[in-house]
């Protein structure tokens, strides 16, 4: 029983250095990579290029983006507490 006890603490210990090394940074990067593409799809009606008065739609497309981005940040966040609440009842 202690063998099985040190073995699932190890596996929860790598899927803990597993997040915070890799998923960690992953999301940091996918949030602002998302944000970039955002600005990019919107940059015309942002800085109002012909003068006919978008810089709000831009604006509001943009946010929209980074609702969607934040809305998929939060599903793997509540997947990886998931599996880390599995692990953790598994000791």
């Amino acid at each position: 029983m202690f063998i099985l006890l040190q073995a699932t603490g190890g596996i929860r210990n790598e899927v803990n250095t597993f997040l915070s090394d890799y998923a960690v940074p992953v999301i940091a990067m996918l949030l602002i990579v998302g944000v970039g593409i955002g600005v990019v799809m919107n940059y015309d009606k942002i800085i109002d290029r012909d003068g006919q008065g978008t810089r709000k739609e831009g604006i509001v497309n943009l946010l929209w983006v980074v609702g969607y981005i934040i809305i998929g940040l939060a599903i793997i966040a509540a997947v990886i507490a998931l599996i880390n609440s599995k692990l953790k009842m598994s000791l």
